[in-house]
């Protein structure tokens, strides 16, 4: 009699702490959702701001017959890196666009694939 008292016991016990191990492990589960959430709504913020600030406008132009069309255009980071984003994106280029913008005084500066700087 005695052991089968113990073995209720135990047989009882056993739903309640698997249920709270099985809860456990779903508030887990949430909190890193919302984690992982909330990153990624600040990481989607942060960098938006960052884009609006820090891009530079980039015109992209292939050279046809000894002058330049516009081909289209970039945002880059590094306006040493205007050609190589220019050529990277539009497939009319092959290779052979140049990336200009324009600098706080309205000069324009142009970048080639070779990364070297001229004004146009």
């Amino acid at each position: 009699m005695r052991h089968r008292r113990i073995m209720n016991t135990v047989n009882e016990a056993k739903p309640e702490a698997f249920m709270d191990k099985r809860n456990w492990h779903r508030r887990i589960c949430r909190a890193f959702v919302i984690i992982g959430f909330l990153c990624a709504a600040g990481l989607t913020v942060l960098s938006a701001g960052a884009y609006a600030e820090d891009s530079i406008p980039v015109e992209c132009y292939l050279k046809v017959d000894g002058d330049y069309e516009l081909a289209g255009n970039v945002d880059v980071f590094d306006e040493s890196k205007a050609a190589l984003t220019c050529n990277s994106v539009y497939a009319d280029c092959k290779g052979q666009c140049i990336g200009c913008y324009l600098d706080e005084n309205d000069d324009e500066y142009c970048f080639d694939r070779a990364g070297r700087k001229f004004e146009r």
